[in-house]
């Protein structure tokens, strides 16, 4: 009797297909579209930040009409309020009785797939609201605990270019995160495929919602979610993944001297938990039931570069940190020479 369980090379077959049905409708936005799905194989929250008419919105809503969930979106404003988020209690009386009862009204942050948009233009108490949710998977209202939706991802999106009216998020709110992703420019043909869509009256986000007619299921997503815990990773990998975190600290004996001075502060114990997350996530999408050094150096940098803060110094010299964690993963590979070999085909 064939079980009803997934096994790897059906749960493979799903996260290809979702994939590349993502694909077809958002356009020159590959390497996002692989992150968010390692996100989401992660169960992690993802942090988009690009130019606004990106895509970012539609994005979201493509995978959880492909997944047959439910999608919500947050407006982050400077008046927005935390009770905006999370919901309520409001006073109902009973018409016949007028038995006062106070009942809670759930806010918007009740959905599987979160879009909270532009949520830097919140102040940092509304921006707190979301802490819970994200790490718990549940919020607190009244003294009361409430239990969110599963699965539950947050996207959260800010744009690069405004600074004014704009809010910094906190490394608490930070490091909750699994990704911090950058959505580009599309390449030329794919913004003239955009075009196209358009000028067809066919492009996704311009027409109306349509249902898909097979999404993937809760069920299956679960068990998509246990097959990527079941990838095996190797001590050697476990080991250069450990130093690699340990060298964004200042101070530590792993860190070159010569970009301390950089460093205000580097990467904790959770980078390196969702740096293994992810790339057992990655190793599903390419078929693979190992992680190899490949899959941590595509994922070492989103998953690292809103975890570290750079010194003045090192912003007026015009350090990025991407640069630095490039730098990082280079002397790395020059300390241990066989890690590139390390789970290779």
């Amino acid at each position: 009797m064939k079980s009803d369980v997934l096994n790897f090379g059906e749960a493979v077959n799903h996260v290809r297909s979702l994939e590349e049905r993502i694909g077809h409708l958002i356009f020159g936005q590959e390497e996002l579209v692989r992150e968010v799905m390692c996100c989401l194989l992660a169960s992690g929250h993802v942090l988009i930040t690009g130019a606004p008419g990106l895509a970012k919105t539609t994005l979201v809503r493509v995978i959880a009409s492909n997944l047959g969930l439910h999608f919500g979106r947050i407006q982050f404003t400077p008046d927005l309020l935390p009770s905006d988020i999370t919901g309520c209690e409001v006073l109902n009386i009973d018409p016949e009785t007028q038995r006062r009862t106070f009942m809670f009204s759930q806010g918007p942050v009740f959905g599987n797939f979160i879009l909270a948009d532009e949520i830097n233009r919140a102040s940092p108490r509304t921006q707190s609201a979301l802490l819970e949710a994200m790490q718990e998977r549940k919020i607190t209202v009244a003294g009361k605990n409430y239990e969110l939706p599963n699965p539950f991802m947050v996207f959260a999106t800010q744009n690069p270019f405004e600074s004014e009216g704009t809010f910094p998020l906190p490394e608490a709110q930070l490091d909750r995160f699994l990704l911090h992703a950058f959505m580009s420019y599309p390449e030329e043909s794919a913004e003239l495929k955009i075009l196209h869509e358009h000028a067809a009256n066919a492009l996704v986000g311009e027409i109306a919602e349509r249902k898909e007619a097979h999404p993937i299921s809760s069920k299956h997503i679960t068990e998509m979610i246990a097959c990527v815990r079941k990838i095996k990773i190797s001590d050697e990998i476990l080991f250069a993944i450990k130093e690699l975190v340990r060298s964004t600290r200042p101070g530590d004996v792993h860190c070159p001297q010569e970009l301390a001075s950089s460093l205000w502060y580097g990467a904790g114990p959770r980078a390196g938990i969702s740096l293994v997350s992810v790339c057992r996530s990655l190793a599903l999408m390419e078929g693979m039931e190992y992680v190899s050094w490949r899959h941590v150096r595509r994922l070492a940098k989103p998953v690292l570069r809103h975890r570290l803060r750079l010194t003045l110094a090192a912003n007026r010299d015009r350090l990025n940190v991407d640069d630095l964690i490039e730098t990082l993963l280079t002397g790395l590979e020059e300390r241990h020479t066989g890690l590139a070999k390390l789970g290779s085909r």
